[in-house]
């Protein structure tokens, strides 16, 4: 049962359709880059979704899972979290709790698995350049006495002139988020979204916007109404 672990990246067949989004959804920190469905999934809606995130930090797990089975639960879903109905020594990742995860979905009747999990990081930095202090720059009024002693400010580029403060490097994170659909029965993977989520602040803070678009993503589709 490899592919409930989710480890493989998103399929292109000739029978499967890949939706590229013509425009960013989201903000600017969270960015849905690719929806992708299996057209020839005959499964109809299901009735009832076992919520597994595999991630390291239990807190974040929890958070996934329980902001994902919200959602579902407003449209009628039974949606169970894994954190839930597994054991907390249970092992996600890979295929360590195989058959733990198999005992959970015949025990709740679990027609469909939804994973989420990252699988990818990194990081960019961007120079921020110091700022130069000089008299005299600003709006022209200044000469008539309007704005008195004006002191103004611009950024310092190329050039001779020393900045008056020092420039620095910023560092911002990236993660790549996929959340995968498995029908339970038959382990088949029928519904999938990559997202990029800039992290400028704890994890924590990034989870419900990514949640949020994702599943207005998965919601709107026909096999979920």
């Amino acid at each position: 049962m490899k592919s409930l672990s989710a480890r493989h990246s998103l399929p292109y067949t000739s029978t499967l359709l890949l939706v590229l989004l013509p425009a960013l959804t989201g903000c600017a920190a969270m960015q849905v880059k690719e929806v992708w469905k299996d057209e020839t999934y005959q499964g109809g809606r299901p009735k009832s979704v076992l919520v597994i995130a595999v991630m390291k930090n239990a807190t974040v797990q929890r958070m996934f899972e329980s902001d994902f089975a919200k959602r579902l639960k407003e449209r009628g879903f039974k949606a169970v979290e894994s954190f839930r109905v597994l054991p907390e020594e249970t092992v996600l990742e890979g295929d360590a709790g195989r058959d733990t995860v198999v005992a959970a979905i015949k025990e709740q009747g679990i027609e469909t698995v939804l994973i989420t999990r990252v699988t990818g990081r990194w990081s960019k930095v961007s120079d921020i350049p110091g700022m130069t202090i000089s008299t005299g720059f600003g709006y022209p009024y200044g000469s008539y006495g309007a704005w008195g002693s004006y002191v103004g400010a611009s950024y310092t580029f190329s050039g001779p002139s020393a900045p008056t403060t020092q420039g620095y490097s910023h560092e911002t994170q990236f993660l790549a988020v996929e959340t995968h659909l498995f029908d339970a029965r038959s382990e088949k993977l029928f519904w999938a979204a990559r997202a990029v989520l800039q992290v400028a602040g704890p994890p924590q803070e990034e989870i419900g916007p990514y949640v949020d678009q994702v599943s207005r993503e998965l919601l709107r589709e026909k096999f979920m109404q």
